[in-house]
């Protein structure tokens, strides 16, 4: 099986507060997908974004454990789900723009999940640190990584 991003861990952050109006932006406007040289793609700022703010927001589909070994097999579709929050064994794929985030060991952001009435699982990308317009938004892979590690 290869590894793949995982969010096992307790989420350090507050649960995100409902919208007044019950309803959720559709995309960001503060980031936006770029080629990186040697990494393929990633996410970067398009604006100032403060410590704490959800940078994207998305549903999920959800990946049965059963399935979760074929879905490994099918690269490199299998390098972009997230370890489900209630089994380990299962996933959630983010249909947003936080799959095309790099990993980086000092991340200024992390991926949550919260279970919602009608929509599901839901993933937030959520800044952890002040981000500046023009920087690449990263996280943290919270399992053993499937390539070289670059230092950028």
């Amino acid at each position: 099986m290869m590894p793949r991003p995982q969010d096992a861990r307790p989420d350090p952050l507050p649960p995100p507060a409902p919208p007044a109006d019950g309803f959720w932006q559709d995309r960001t406007s503060l980031a936006a997908p770029r080629a990186v040289p040697g990494c393929g793609r990633g996410l970067f700022a398009i604006a100032p974004i403060a410590a704490g703010t959800v940078i994207d927001r998305a549903c999920t589909v959800e990946v049965a454990a059963a399935q979760c070994p074929d879905l490994d097999r099918m690269q490199p579709l299998g390098d972009f789900y997230f370890e489900h929050p209630e089994d380990p064994r299962a996933g959630l794929m983010a249909l947003g723009l936080m799959s095309l985030c790099n990993h980086a060991d000092r991340a200024n952001a992390d991926v949550r999940f919260t279970r919602e009435d009608g929509l599901g699982w839901m993933a937030e990308l959520v800044a952890l640190a002040p981000i500046a317009a023009g920087s690449e938004i990263t996280y943290r892979y919270k399992c053993p990584l499937w390539f070289p590690e670059t230092d950028r």
